[in-house]
């Protein structure tokens, strides 16, 4: 992730990488959104303005909240096979699942716009002390996306706290990480540990 005053930061990594990778897809991960409730239209259900999500806010009359981040999917050839599917989501508008020759069933390719907020939480020191934490979901979506069926394995070389490793524990996937820093070495393994205990229960 970028920050307003560097905007160019997440980009100009990109660019190294693109000697090595193809760049198959761009994903705006949603933290916050704000949807007037004159531009929804008569959806059911929407009877005012909507605002949900976490951001953190911008006190600068040059900059807006950022609210969003980039992930760049990439791949060495550019044209990996994905499950659109295992990430998708339900017809708004359930005549469109008989208009769609495609569509055989109430799900559709959720696009390139993930709303994923993060959870509420009591103390950022004790619950995320990684300063560029991400929820668990992110990283489920992206191994969903590639497929559970073909996914072998999942290497993550900046593990942080673990949010990737979680993932992998809950989907039923070998993971290995990379994590230089001692005590996020050691929160991660806290949290992975937790995980496994959790999906054990889940099991027996």
């Amino acid at each position: 992730g970028g920050k307003p005053s560097d905007p160019w930061g997440p980009f100009e990594v990109l660019m190294k990488l693109r000697q090595h990778f193809e760049l198959q897809n761009v994903i705006h991960w949603i933290k916050s959104i704000a949807i007037q409730k004159e531009d929804v239209g008569r959806y059911p259900g929407i009877t005012g303005n909507v605002s949900v999500g976490h951001y953190k806010p911008i006190n600068s009359p040059r900059y807006v909240n950022d609210c969003h981040e980039y992930i760049f999917h990439l791949t060495k050839t550019g044209n990996v096979p994905l499950d659109r599917l295992a990430v998708g989501v339900e017809y708004q508008d359930k005549s469109n699942v008989a208009r769609w020759n495609g569509a055989k069933e109430d799900v559709r390719c959720r696009g390139n716009t993930w709303f994923v907020p993060y959870r509420t939480i009591q103390s950022r020191d004790k619950q995320r002390p990684h300063p560029a934490t991400f929820p668990v979901k992110i990283p489920e979506m992206c191994v969903r996306l590639h497929g559970l069926d073909r996914t072998r394995r999942v290497a993550d070389p900046f593990l942080g706290i673990g949010s990737s490793a979680v993932a992998c524990v809950q989907l039923g996937v070998d993971f290995v990480g990379f994590e230089s820093d001692v005590d996020y070495w050691s929160q991660a393994c806290v949290t992975v540990d937790e995980a496994l205990a959790a999906r054990t229960k889940e099991t027996t």
